[in-house]
């Protein structure tokens, strides 16, 4: 197959052919027909994470399943899926607890670029072991990985859309949702307006927030945030004080949930600073390492009562999510087709991720065919 590769940080990855071995017990081939091109992907291909190389990137992505393993029970081959980014295994600690993103198999195999065995699938044409991203790898033309990890979908949800849903609507949908379970009549504010942040507005739009303010320094982003349903848009680099702002537009109070969409001390400072007594931030955005957030303790807690929460895939059990998004979508409550931008073949992946870089408006979509 065709696959992007990573072998060095800070470079274009070369398109290249690679061997991709049969699934093993209990996981599936997929036949990857769209993958979005995310953030998190940009950051480890710069260099920010600590992924062994070479690597395929790519974890947003939808498909079509070609190949079924020994005891394989949740899907057959034919079936539309949806890909997750955290296969779990169903018996630790955090799955029996409700938190299948936690799943400790996941963590050891995407530690190490592996299945949950411990070993890849992935080769290069000379035989190199090539590592898996997220058990998944989809910047290419197929993937391996535990069954967990693909959700059976409608095969008239648009693959371009069931994309986004494996990663950013489904961060931002359930940050809204779950973690800060956002009620009507709320006020609310967003850093940062990507494809989480855009899903997360429209997640706030959807629990009917009376005020849904979006922060955002780059001005093209108003036209976006009030589209998708801001009530207010704040550019940072022009307003000298945005929590005060906030407080302005919040009948002097402050929001009832912060949400930093972006992982920048300056969101989460300002976040902070922006809820009422006893309101919630909720951190979704991955901050750089060595990133230290700071906070007055003695005006901080216990008196003011707020509260600070990571958000991890949305906080709640992804594939649930899934399919309560994708009945939205299909009922016309989520504008998820508004979110696909541009669509480009494979080879096309590093020019998506330097426009990405450049504060791009929508999602690129890499499609096979």
């Amino acid at each position: 197959m065709k696959a992007a590769v990573l072998r060095e940080f800070g470079k274009d990855m070369p398109i290249e052919d690679v061997t991709l071995d049969d699934p093993k017990d209990r996981e599936v081939l997929i036949r990857i027909t769209a993958a979005g091109v995310c953030h998190s992907d940009l950051s480890v291909a710069r260099g920010k994470g600590s992924m062994p190389l070479p690597c395929i990137l790519g974890h947003e992505a939808a498909g079509v399943i070609e190949k079924t393993g020994p005891g394989v029970s949740r899907v057959k081959k034919g079936d539309a899926v949806v890909l997750s980014w955290t296969p779990y295994c169903g018996n630790c600690f955090y799955c029996r607890a409700g938190l299948p993103a936690q799943c400790e198999a996941y963590n050891r195999a995407a530690g190490q670029g592996a299945l949950f065995d411990g070993t890849g699938r992935l080769k290069s044409a000379s035989g190199e072991r090539i590592y898996h991203f997220t058990c998944q790898s989809s910047f290419a033309e197929y993937a391996v990985m535990p069954e967990t990890g693909v959700l059976p979908i409608h095969k008239e949800i648009p693959a371009t859309v069931a994309a986004l849903v494996g990663c950013a609507v489904t961060t931002g949908y359930g940050a809204v949702v779950n973690d800060a379970q956002a009620r009507p009549g709320e006020y609310l504010a967003i850093w940062g307006l990507g494809g989480v942040g855009i899903s997360a507005l429209m997640a706030a739009r959807l629990c009917n927030a009376e005020v849904i303010v979006v922060v955002d320094p780059n001005p093209r982003k108003e036209e976006v945030a009030r589209r998708f349903g801001a009530t207010h848009y704040i550019n940072p680099k022009t307003t000298e004080d945005v929590p005060a702002k906030i407080r302005e537009l919040t009948q002097g109070r402050g929001v009832d949930a912060a949400f930093d969409c972006i992982g920048r001390q300056a969101a989460f400072e300002q976040g902070y600073n922006s809820i009422r007594p006893g309101g919630k931030l909720v951190i979704v955005g991955q901050a750089p390492r060595g990133d230290v957030f700071t906070i007055p303790a003695a005006r901080a807690f216990p008196a003011v009562q707020k509260r600070i929460l990571g958000s991890y895939y949305g906080g709640g059990i992804p594939e649930q999510d899934f399919l309560r998004i994708l009945d939205l979508y299909r009922i016309g409550k989520l504008e998820l087709d508004a979110m696909v931008g541009k669509t480009v073949p494979l080879p096309g992946v590093n020019d998506a991720f330097r426009e990405l870089e450049s504060g791009i408006d929508t999602r690129t979509v890499l499609v096979f065919n």
